[in-house]
């Protein structure tokens, strides 16, 4: 073998070498991106759960959360400050949620499934004083998605948050 036909091999070892490093990295992003989505996907359901826990854990704001939702005219001005504290802290994960969603950080069945518990409350009257004063604030896709849910007649009529009625 002479020496250009060992430059040759050479050469050709390289790009087979360099193919396998590529193949080797496409194969270990693959995996790293399935690692992040399912990190977003559990953080993703922490915030969730943790919301879902203050309220259980918290009987004033729970009563401030089910009261307000229902009749918004019944809670004080300090609670009506803790109702739209909740409302714009959930609504701004949502947005979040939606644009991870939309930028496939998160899997859509998943943050589908959560925005559909929280858009429940969007026919509510509470929930409707909260939207009309601070709809400004959510981008363009999240304030057009909320008007949509809110355009349509609602899917359970009459829903109570945590289906719990003042009345019972």
């Amino acid at each position: 073998m002479n020496l250009q036909q060992l430059a040759q091999l050479g050469e050709f070892l390289g790009g087979v070498s360099v193919l396998f490093t590529l193949i080797y990295l496409a194969i270990q992003l693959r995996g790293n991106t399935r690692a992040v989505q399912s990190a977003a996907a559990q953080q993703t359901h922490e915030t969730l759960i943790q919301g879902y826990f203050e309220i259980a854990g918290n009987a004033d704001l729970n009563r401030i959360f089910r009261t307000g939702t229902i009749d918004y005219t019944s809670i004080d001005e300090n609670e009506a400050g803790q109702f739209f504290a909740f409302w714009s802290g959930t609504m701004y994960v949502a947005q979040n949620w939606i644009y991870q969603r939309d930028n496939g950080a998160l899997d859509q069945k998943l943050v589908d499934s959560f925005l559909t518990g929280i858009s429940s409350n969007f026919h509510s009257q509470g929930f409707g004083v909260f939207w009309d004063q601070r709809k400004a604030t959510f981008s363009q896709e999240m304030v057009e998605w909320v008007e949509d849910i809110r355009a349509t007649p609602p899917r359970s009529p009459g829903h109570v948050p945590f289906g719990i009625n003042e009345q019972q």
